[in-house]
């Protein structure tokens, strides 16, 4: 599950760290790996204050009611706990410019499997859908980089090159290893993101129907959020699904 708030025209706007340059034409930004969870979060509930489907899916994943009322600060508590838990399996939590940008992501061969939820219609389209279609696209033996999670400081958008680095380093270690980078964008504003990295799509989802409405309010008939399977490979990969 991974959105981006900060828009295409301007992406780049605790503990001891190990530092890993991203090289790029621009100033050189590090991409430093860190054990600061409660640091990592802060930055990515600020960029995530304001998304429904972040909230939607936080709710689903702790199996809450969604017409509980559920506070920002309980929503950021359950995010914390996924970074930890995401942390305990061996993911790679990294941070740009002072924790302007941070990103959660499982490398290869380190993937797990989360827990599902309680909702066996959530499961289909959210686990069991999207792992058949990463199954068919990539071609087997082809590992990848998931990232559960990105997002920027949008209090700081005099803070540049932070998302632009860090995606940056994972396509060259992506691109040395010859594997691919996985996510998923739950937004349209995400995606666009996303495909100005080198993303493409190869599958849209809907995920919510009939439960909440495009801005996350309760509605047994509403179309709920739309999602997107994105994929990076520096090779060509066939089924991508153009705009």
């Amino acid at each position: 599950m991974t959105t981006l708030i900060t828009p295409p025209r301007s992406p780049m706007a605790g503990d001891k760290a190990t530092s890993v340059e991203s090289k790029h034409t621009r100033a050189v930004v590090p991409v430093n790996s860190t054990a600061d969870i409660l640091r990592a979060t802060d930055t990515l509930a600020k960029a995530f204050k304001n998304c429904p489907a972040n909230d939607y899916l936080m709710k689903k994943f702790f199996n809450l009611k969604i017409d509980e009322h559920v506070s920002k600060a309980r929503i950021n508590s359950i995010l914390s706990y996924f970074n930890a838990l995401y942390m305990d399996k061996g993911g790679e939590i990294v941070e740009a410019n002072d924790f302007d940008a941070v990103a959660v992501w499982t490398a290869p061969g380190k993937h797990f499997h989360q827990d599902e939820t309680n909702d066996a219609k959530f499961n289909k389209v959210f686990f069991d859908d999207l792992y058949e279609v990463r199954k068919r696209v990539l071609p087997s033996g082809l590992d990848c980089y998931y990232l559960f999670i990105i997002g920027k400081d949008l209090t700081k958008p005099e803070v540049r090159g932070s998302v632009r680095a860090i995606f940056d380093e994972y396509k060259r270690l992506a691109d040395e290893r010859g594997v691919a980078l996985v996510l998923e964008a739950i937004s349209d504003r995400a995606k666009s993101v996303y495909e100005y990295f080198g993303f493409k799509n190869y599958y849209t989802f809907h995920f919510g129907e009939g439960e909440v409405d495009s801005e996350g309010h309760v509605d047994p008939n509403g179309k709920g959020f739309v999602g997107y399977l994105m994929i990076y490979y520096k090779d060509e990969l066939p089924g991508a699904i153009e705009n």
